[in-house]
């Protein structure tokens, strides 16, 4: 699958425009959260990890087949999670519906050990 994606781009072009594409991923991730709560009324259990999630996967398809490196993994990590943080609060702002604090909290925990093993995982 990854075969598919640029796996180049980080060693041509630097950081930034790797930065930028996982960055609107996570967004996307957010934006689509929000945008099924709201016109669904219905609550997504595992969408607080995705924005975590597709940062680190898009991350990892676009760089080297290699483990990423802590302090980039970290970066990705808490820009997805803020991301799920606003998108949860403006979910909740408009009266949709989320889970309890605790399960909320519970799959962000869950999605970032997936992404810190999705991120650091051998080539392969």
């Amino acid at each position: 699958m990854t075969d598919e994606l640029d796996s180049g781009l980080l060693h041509r072009h630097g950081p930034w425009p790797v930065a930028l594409v996982t960055a609107a991923a996570a967004l996307g991730a957010g934006a689509l959260w929000f945008a099924l709560s709201v016109a669904t009324g219905l609550i997504f259990h595992f969408m607080p990890a995705a924005p975590i999630l597709v940062a680190v996967w898009i991350r990892r398809a676009l760089g080297p087949n290699t483990p990423v490196p802590w302090p980039s993994l970290w970066a990705h990590i808490a820009g997805g999670l803020v991301v799920a943080v606003v998108a949860g609060a403006a979910i909740a702002s408009v009266g949709a519906l989320l889970d309890s604090e605790w399960l909320v909290g519970a799959v962000l925990v869950i999605g970032t050990g997936l992404s810190v093993w999705l991120g650091r995982r051998g080539a392969g």
